[in-house]
């Protein structure tokens, strides 16, 4: 049976939720502006996967699953904006920052999480240019 490693130790430390504003650039997903947004992250599977859910009073929802293959986390993520994941994001842990990219034919989106205790910083590119920036606390 396979064991849980560090990467998956390194997700489960995102278990919670967590309350936050995020500041919104204008784009063809948003007409910007800041709003307030809530995620809860939680183990599956047996701590193989961690599950994420994100509510924006901007309106956007969106469901994401974390897993590790090797040495990568892989990130599939789905959203009201209403785009199928092709392809899940992949990366890793640059320091104390998840880093997750993927590349589809509508661009190249890069994510970012980086915990530091009961703070968690999200910030979301899509083709180099921010679109999103979020600074959650952890809820009680």
């Amino acid at each position: 049976m396979p064991e849980l490693n560090a990467l998956h130790e390194r997700l489960a430390a995102l278990e919670g939720t967590w309350e936050g504003t995020e500041e919104l650039a204008p784009s063809p997903w948003s007409a910007g502006g800041t709003a307030t947004a809530t995620l809860t992250f939680g183990l599956a599977a047996g701590g193989f996967a961690v599950v994420q859910d994100y509510r924006s009073s901007a309106g956007l929802t969106g469901h994401g699953v974390f897993s590790v293959s090797g040495d990568e986390v892989l990130w599939h993520w789905f959203d009201s904006i209403g785009y199928p994941p092709e392809i899940p994001a992949r990366g890793g842990f640059s320091g104390d920052v998840l880093v997750l990219e993927r590349t589809s034919p509508r661009g190249t989106n890069r994510t970012t999480f980086a915990l530091a205790g009961s703070s968690l910083r999200q910030r979301v590119e899509f083709d180099g240019a921010v679109v999103a920036e979020t600074s959650y606390r952890r809820g009680a």
